[in-house]
């Protein structure tokens, strides 16, 4: 193809999207929602994979004593708690330092759960040597007397790589089904146009034009309605993440992952995405349509 029908081709193709307003902004108001939901799925895994990582590498667990543990009890406590083979520190973190700290936390909140005593136990931070020990190191603490439990971030890592599984596959069916939507809108934007100028169609076709020839403006346009879904998906869900990681950081101690870190690779793969679904939908569509009028004219 020489660069006359290069030319000629973005030109058509500009021209398809533009005339056919209402059916394109259709295709890509679908594919946008289709890469917005992608992108989210992804930065959601991503978030809940790093959370995932920060919680399984902390070697810190809190140790919560029995409520009707005296105080003379605690030092006895301390120091059995010391003796376990893979502990490295043990700090003391009694129910009143508990209670000062989310007191400005809670507010009113603190004032009623205090009526009835304190709701905070008494408990060690106990630092870990060897994380390999977690599951083995926690069930001897157990195992104390007086020690009523003890936080087990094992269990919090699986419940979060179980959320991870789950957004990772409803995110997979989502796109997939949103994909296909999409593509059936492009295939239906594209032979509109073809229909309204398939006789056009037929006379390039009778003075010798090639199939590829006749077929690159329609993919032009398959492509030009990717790439701008594309470019619109990426900024909306760049707003969208960093809204989000506002209000959540509002709620608890959470950065997020830096979205300009992968802001031009999520740009480039809806891109890549748009391009190989308008071309897809330009094949298809035309296909058939090439044929037909091989045999029929007017169409």
């Amino acid at each position: 193809m020489n660069f006359n029908s290069v030319k000629y081709s973005l030109k058509e193709g500009i021209n398809n999207v533009w005339s056919n307003g209402v059916m394109s902004l259709a295709s890509v108001s679908v594919m946008v929602c289709c890469m917005v939901l992608t992108g989210s799925a992804v930065l959601l895994s991503m978030n809940l994979s790093e959370i995932l990582k920060s919680v399984e590498n902390q070697n810190n667990v809190t140790v919560f004593l029995s409520k009707d543990i005296s105080q003379s009890e605690i030092p006895l406590i301390e120091e059995k708690i010391k003796k376990v083979p893979n502990v490295l520190k043990c700090e003391y973190y009694s129910s009143s330092r508990a209670s000062e700290r989310y007191r400005e936390v809670l507010g009113e909140l603190y004032e009623i759960l205090h009526k009835s005593g304190s709701p905070f136990p008494e408990a060690f931070h106990v630092t870990m040597v060897d994380l390999s020990l977690y599951e083995q190191t926690v069930k001897e603490l157990n195992d104390i007397k007086k020690v009523d439990s003890v936080s087990d971030r094992s269990e919090t890592a699986k419940k979060l790589s179980n959320l991870s599984q789950l957004i990772s596959v409803s995110g997979i069916w989502t796109v997939c089904s949103l994909g296909l939507i999409s593509l059936f809108i492009i295939v239906n934007t594209i032979r509109l146009t073809m229909h309204s100028r398939r006789v056009e169609i037929s006379i390039m076709k009778s003075v010798g034009a090639t199939n590829g020839f006749i077929r690159a403006p329609f993919i032009v346009e398959g492509i030009i309605i990717g790439i701008i879904a594309a470019v619109i998906s990426s900024f909306i869900v760049n707003l969208s993440y960093y809204s989000f990681v506002d209000i959540v950081g509002e709620i608890i101690s959470f950065h997020g992952v830096y979205f300009k870190d992968i802001f031009y690779k999520l740009l480039g793969c809806f891109s890549a995405i748009g391009v190989v679904f308008g071309i897809i939908g330009g094949v298809i569509s035309i296909r058939r349509y090439l044929k037909k009028e091989g045999v029929n004219f007017a169409g």
